[in-house]
């Protein structure tokens, strides 16, 4: 009886704790690891696993790869909270002209810990418009 007593005290503090704790923030760079399911331009190839970075800035969402871009310049991204999950999206063209969309559904976990997943579609310049080439789920993991 003690046992079931102390493990339901234990069970109630960790619930109250985990209810009553304030949302979890996004802000800095992670630390990002990465599987991905297929090819996507030259970003990832089926089941590579790749490191990148991702930098929560203000509502501002950059993936470090993708700091060049064209002519220099990166993409544009943003990111949203709602309690611990996040959205972002990003777009980069670079210098050959190939675009990347990437749309992120996470969670943030223990304020150091994200884990998602990036829905990436690799598109190519043609004449007047882009051509989509490539789409690619990937999975990661994160941490600050």
């Amino acid at each position: 009886m003690k046992k079931i007593f102390s493990l339901a005290v234990m069970v109630t503090v960790g619930l109250s704790m985990l209810l009553c704790t304030p949302a979890l923030a996004l802000d800095g760079r992670y630390q990002v690891v990465m599987f991905c399911t297929s090819d996507a331009g030259d970003y990832c190839d089926q089941g590579d696993i790749k490191n990148d970075e991702f930098d929560f800035d203000d509502g501002d969402f950059t993936i470090d790869s993708f700091d060049d871009g064209i002519f220099g310049i990166g993409g544009s991204g943003d990111f949203s909270e709602n309690g611990l999950s996040f959205n972002a999206d990003y777009e980069v063209i670079n210098d050959d002209l190939d675009k990347y969309e990437i749309d992120i559904k996470g969670f943030n976990l223990v304020d150091t810990l994200i884990l998602g997943t990036m829905d990436l579609e690799y598109s190519e310049w043609d004449i007047i418009d882009y051509d989509k080439k490539d789409e690619a789920t990937i999975y990661f993991f994160g941490t600050k």
